[in-house]
This record gives C-alpha cells, sequence and structure tokens, in this order.
C-alpha cells in the first residue's frame, strides 16, 4: 500500500486531470498477485485501493468523488502466474458516474470524452503501485 515515486507522479497525472471534471467519479480496485490465500489477499488489496484514495484526496480531489472498492484481491491478474509479479500488485481507477446533483448537463459524447482523456492520463503504467 506504499506509493512509489513513479505511481505517485501518476497519480499526480490522474488528480491533475479528475479535477477538470467535478462531475465526475470514480472507483479504485486493488489487485494482489497469486501468493497467499483468497482471503488473505482482500487486505492488502483493499490497502491499495484506500491508499490511492487517501493520495488523490490529499491532492484536492473531492472524498466524495472517490470510492476504494473491495479488492479483486488475486482474481484479475495482468500476469497469470502463481508466483510472485509486482505487476499484479496495483490498483486501478475507473470512471464510475457523475455526480447527480452537479448542474452540468451531461451527454453521451461529453462522457467519451471524459473516458478517452481519462484513459490517456492513466497510460503510463508502473508495477507494484
Amino acid at each position: 500500500a506504499r506509493l512509489s515515486a513513479s505511481a505517485q507522479r501518476v497519480l499526480n497525472l490522474q488528480a491533475d486531470w479528475i479535477k477538470q471534471f467535478p462531475e465526475v467519479t470514480f472507483r479504485v480496485f486493488g489487485h494482489t498477485d497469486a501468493v497467499g490465500t483468497d482471503s488473505y489477499n482482500q487486505r492488502p488489496g483493499r490497502r491499495r485501493a484506500d491508499a490511492v484514495v487517501a493520495y488523490l484526496s490529499r491532492r484536492g480531489v473531492s472524498r466524495s468523488r472517490l470510492e476504494a472498492v473491495v479488492s479483486f484481491g488475486e482474481t484479475q491478474p495482468l500476469i497469470p502466474t502463481p508466483d510472485r509479479e509486482q505487476r499484479n500488485r496495483r490498483t486501478v481507477t475507473e470512471v464510475s458516474g457523475f455526480v447527480s446533483d452537479h448542474p452540468m448537463l451531461l451527454n453521451g459524447d461529453y462522457a467519451a470524452l471524459i473516458a478517452r482523456d481519462y484513459i490517456a492520463s492513466g497510460a503510463t503504467q508502473t508495477g507494484g503501485e
């Protein structure tokens, strides 16, 4: 759940992007590698998601727009292996919706723009974050 310098750089870019769209909400998912039991792996995955939410919040993103969800644990690896794999220990953010009381009218074209730009903001992948 400790954020490396490279993870912080990526999250700084994402925080800057997120702040441009105050009407968008996000979920943060934590992942682990396959070492350990399913029940054990839920905890570190969740701690990773919580750490990212806390970091984004410290960077000025409203916590009400961020949700650390129950960890995927080891169920969605990037690299399928039963061994330790740092790239599987990661967090993933996704656009989850829009703030219900925001005054801006949103449509599908706007949502597509948001999704495209957000994906580009997180394109730098780092392992073990």
